[in-house]
């Protein structure tokens, strides 16, 4: 193995299952043994420039050198702590990216060519906005409300999506990971009863229960089934204009015309809007959120 040498390769396309790179330059007649994906070290050698061109360059990395714990540690920094659902979105993701290939992964939530429609507004969502990239934001998140530990891949130029749904068989092994989990959910959190010592030992099952529920194979978490799923429309662009009435910027596509005086926001229509909270999407009464105009 002394004539062996190493490079580090930029992908720049994928056409079936040719990869298309730049940096790679073997002498004639050479060999080359192994292509693999590069994924950052935890010494932090992704730089801010590398960062300033490819922002997902960690998580992209971290899901093709299948480096579940640094995925959970990175979702978690979203999240904000860990927890079985948390774990069971960032391994859903990334059986649901394998399964669509590589290509998948080649993503910046610029164009919406890969979506991820999730079904239930809990940890499980933040998980996969977290390892997928796509986000309310970016407008490749869609929530249907639906109330299922579950998620559909789908990239736009394919008629087949990838959903990917929990056991039901999923509690009996964060039980066994974690016993006194669920019995301090419902006194910490469900509750609210419990004292700073009960919270502080739940946190720590659910981060145990996190930790292992990475360590399961694919199959012992979920089940897989290829469908064909109704997609929305890409986002459309609305200019923003300003509201007649508090004066604040808004969308245009989010206002009422009010004649020769423009337009104002449903806010100060007083107009009942769809509203993402707990309780999942509810039409919602809102009064405006500003006070008078200065």
């Amino acid at each position: 193995a002394s004539g062996l040498q190493m490079a580090t390769v930029r992908l720049k396309g994928l056409e079936g299952n040719v990869l298309q790179v730049e940096g790679l330059d073997p002498k004639a007649g050479s060999l080359v043994y192994d292509l693999m994906p590069a994924a950052p070290s935890w010494a932090g050698q992704t730089t801010a420039e590398q960062l300033m061109l490819t922002p997902r360059q960690d998580f992209v990395s971290s899901v093709c050198a299948h480096d579940r714990t640094r995925l959970l540690i990175k979702a978690a920094e979203i999240h904000g702590h860990y927890c079985p659902g948390i774990a069971l979105g960032v391994m859903a993701s990334l059986c649901g990216l394998k399964g669509l290939g590589v290509e998948s992964l080649i993503f910046d939530g610029i164009m919406e060519e890969l979506l991820a429609i999730v079904e239930i507004n809990a940890c499980f969502a933040d998980g996969v906005q977290a390892v997928a990239g796509c986000t309310l934001g970016n407008n490749a998140l869609v929530l249907r409300d639906l109330g299922h530990t579950a998620v559909t891949f789908v990239q736009r130029d394919r008629k087949e999506g990838l959903r990917v749904r929990v056991k039901p068989e999923f509690k009996d092994r964060v039980i066994r990971l974690a016993p006194e989990f669920y019995p301090l959910l419902e006194k910490v959190i469900i509750q609210r009863q419990g004292s700073a010592h009960d919270l502080v030992i739940f946190k720590e099952q659910a981060r145990q229960a996190a930790f292992g529920m990475i360590e399961f194979d694919f199959k012992d978490l979920f089940v897989t089934q290829w469908i064909t799923p109704r997609l929305p429309d890409y986002a459309p662009i609305s200019p923003l204009v300003i509201c007649a009435q508090c004066k604040e910027p808004v969308l245009a596509s989010k206002t009422l015309p009010q004649g020769d005086s423009g337009a104002i926001c449903l806010s100060c229509a007083g107009q009942p809007i769809s509203q993402v909270d707990g309780r999942g999407i509810v039409k919602q009464s809102i009064t405006p959120p500003h006070g008078a105009a200065r």
